[in-house]
């Protein structure tokens, strides 16, 4: 597939001068929000490899193998369009950070959009994804730019 022009992360920036470089290894993501960005793009354009190799090592999907977790998340991307994403907030602190985010996302015809208040991790000398609490969109109030991560942790209760 050739690289889109537009970065599928909508920052409004060029793929290639965006999350392209991360996704081509030339570059590292050098905040949480960048990371969180360019997993984005990765589940829009189905790099599998990207995703695997940008968790945290203790993260769960460790477990399964490459092969197993990159069979999963072609089966997923081929069914679903990334059409959007929000960053309602995003901090770091030394190695963790924190990044709050809206996606919206389709499956054969359905919503499913959601939030997600995503933990991140520096190891190995680069950001990793930790962890994600995930609210689906029926869940969460009309207005989510304005949400905060201690709703979000509310609403997941």
């Amino acid at each position: 597939m050739p690289a889109p022009r537009d970065c599928p992360c909508h920052s409004g920036e060029r793929y290639n001068a965006c999350c392209g470089p991360y996704h081509r290894g030339t570059a590292k993501p050098e905040t949480p929000e960048a990371l969180m960005r360019s997993r984005y793009s990765a589940f829009a354009l189905g790099l599998g490899e990207y995703l695997t190799e940008t968790l945290a090592s203790d993260h769960p999907d460790r477990s399964m193998s490459a092969a197993e977790l990159s069979k999963g998340l072609f089966a997923s991307w081929r069914r679903q369009r990334f059409l959007g994403l929000t960053i309602a907030s995003a901090k770091t602190d030394g190695d963790q950070g924190q990044v709050l985010f809206f996606a919206r996302v389709f499956e054969k015809g359905q919503d499913r959009s959601f939030a997600e208040l995503s933990q991140f991790r520096k190891e190995a000398g680069g950001w990793r994804y930790a962890s994600g609490v995930l609210v689906r969109k029926e869940d969460l109030p009309a207005d989510v730019a304005s949400l905060t991560p201690e709703a979000l942790l509310a609403l997941a209760r």
